[in-house]
């Protein structure tokens, strides 16, 4: 994913970030901090007349779906996602939600929907589905197609069952 938000431009259109992680994915972290850092970095060095980067956040959530788990028990830990989502959606609302893979970006987008109902700015939402899914959609990817306002898949054959979709080749 951070190969693909490494063009943005943060000094003006992203200033502030916030990364949405499971609580049990500690590499991702990882990464967000150290391509934070990078991007600091690299402000260090560029001509003083340019903005700073700006602030990031990164906030953890719980898991939707653990891998092997019961699909009887799924409803209830998506609901217990949903339920830390929705607060964090709420009071600083995305102008765009960029989310890829697994089923933690179902709440998340629930959350955007609701929102907006209630009269909150709507984001963008943009899903990019998993590079793994080459002939079919992931049960995730099912789910947010009629509801992303871009929807990305990172193989031709795709677009075909898709025509909805976007190909832009390997993304992530």
């Amino acid at each position: 994913m951070f190969r693909l938000i490494r063009w943005l431009d943060y000094d003006r259109t992203f200033p502030q970030r916030v990364y949405y992680i499971t609580d049990t994915d500690t590499t991702s972290v990882a990464k967000a901090r150290a391509f934070e850092d990078q991007l600091e970095n690299t402000k260090r060095q560029a001509p003083p007349q340019t903005l700073p980067v700006s602030a990031y956040r990164i906030e953890t959530v719980p898991r939707s779906r653990a891998v092997g788990q019961s699909w009887v028990t799924t409803p209830v830990t998506v609901l217990r996602t949903f339920r830390r989502c929705l607060p964090l959606v709420w009071r600083n609302p995305p102008d765009i939600l960029l989310c890829n893979g697994p089923g933690t970006c179902v709440p998340f987008v629930m959350a955007c929907i609701l929102t907006k109902f209630f009269g909150c700015r709507a984001p963008r939402i943009i899903y990019v589905e998993s590079f793994a899914r080459v002939k079919s959609l992931s049960f995730t990817g099912r789910l947010l197609y009629p509801l992303a306002d871009r929807f990305v898949v990172q193989w031709p054959d795709l677009i075909a069952r898709y025509p909805h979709a976007e190909y832009r080749g390997i993304l992530v």
